[in-house]
């Protein structure tokens, strides 16, 4: 008997999907190389002698609710095909849980969940059909209930996946030991959705450590926070370093980042490698969305 087995490639997108993937700058899209008006940027394009431009765009890459309990709130995904082909693509949700360093693991929707955004969202449609160079809007509906379960944030991911017909496989030979593999190359998009219902409490975020590291000739500070609140916290992380022998400062890189409830996440931020030798003192800062203070911490170390 023959033995073929199929594989399927996924390229998966998000806030930038997937902090809402963490980072210095942020695009309003997931997409594979975006096109901002695809029938124009062709024609342009090719009266300019340049290669013409296509992909898929799903925009926007995350969503920030505050829906009070007992409402809810319609919002809009596009979809945009800007390729000479039709594409199809089905529209679901996924959730996930993060580890300390802010990857995602997604997990089935489960309506016993605590945080859980996805038993109390809708979508329509869950399934679309894009002719060449065509845009649709899917629209999201959350509808946050009454009560103690209401008045704590959730999220979820909503899923946009293509579907492309699986093409029966041609195997040389006509052996019992035959394999053959297959590769489906198919765009993945995956939107961020967070909900912090307004009477949240998003003020505790926790430094619990603030260390500096030297392995491998490579230097680094690490900021651990943990979120002991019922909200979603957006935040802000940077670091001042001051040397104390000849006065020199330097900020690191800001960085943006989000910690859900229950969560302790470690932020690893590298020190230029051309520091001036002498010893330092470090300043390590949090700062996050409606806080009524910031969080610091501070320690030392030396360069030799």
């Amino acid at each position: 008997m023959r033995r073929i087995l199929l594989f399927s490639l996924f390229t998966l997108f998000a806030s930038q999907v997937f902090g809402q993937a963490d980072s210095t700058s942020r695009d309003s899209s997931n997409t594979i190389v975006p096109t901002e008006n695809p029938t124009d940027s062709l024609k342009n394009n090719a009266s300019e002698g340049l290669p013409s431009v296509t992909g898929v765009a799903v925009s926007p890459s995350h969503f920030h609710l505050s829906v009070p309990p007992g409402e809810e709130e319609e919002v809009k995904i596009t979809i945009t095909n800007s390729t000479d082909k039709e594409n199809s693509f089905k529209i679901s949700f996924v959730d996930f849980d993060m580890n300390e360093m802010g990857k995602p693991l997604f997990l089935p929707p489960d309506s016993s969940r605590e945080y859980s955004l996805s038993r109390w969202a809708t979508l329509a449609p869950t399934f679309v059909t894009l002719a060449p160079f065509e845009k649709k809007k899917i629209s999201l509906r959350v509808s946050i209930p009454e009560g103690p379960e209401g008045r704590k944030a959730a999220w979820t991911v909503v899923m946009v996946e293509q579907q492309v017909p699986r093409e029966e496989l041609s195997v040389d030979g006509n052996t019992s030991e035959s394999v053959a593999f297959g590769v489906v190359p198919l765009y993945a998009f995956g939107i961020y959705t967070y909900q912090n219902p307004p009477n949240v409490d998003n003020n505790k975020v926790e430094i619990n450590n603030f260390q500096y590291i030297e392995a491998d000739s490579l230097s680094e500070m690490h900021i651990t926070a943990e979120n002991i609140g019922d909200g979603i916290a957006y935040c802000t992380s940077y670091i001042d370093l001051t040397n104390i022998s000849t006065g020199f400062q330097t900020r690191l890189l800001v960085k943006r980042f989000t910690i859900v409830p229950g969560i302790e996440r470690v932020f690893k931020f590298r020190l230029p490698p051309d520091l001036p030798k002498g010893d330092y003192v470090a300043i390590g800062v949090v700062d996050f969305k409606n806080a009524e203070e910031i969080q610091a911490a501070k320690t030392s170390f030396k360069i030799d």
